[in-house]
């Protein structure tokens, strides 16, 4: 799943090169940066919590 932080991390970069926190983009390319800028945060989050959940369960099986 660090593929999934890459993707994310990568869609992160591009809104922020693109202007999207800067306010430089007409309103239709702005609410289609917020849905790739949204998409990119839920890839970040589900794979830092599957790779949260696998170290948990490496932890609990060498006990």
């Amino acid at each position: 799943m660090p593929g999934a932080l890459v993707l994310g991390l990568s869609g992160l970069i591009v809104a922020a090169q693109s202007g999207l926190f800067t306010g430089a983009l007409e309103d239709e390319a702005r609410e289609y940066a917020f849905v790739v800028w949204g998409i990119a945060g839920v890839a970040i989050v589900i794979g830092a919590a599957i790779i949260i959940l696998n170290i948990m369960k490496k932890r609990r099986h060498r006990r």
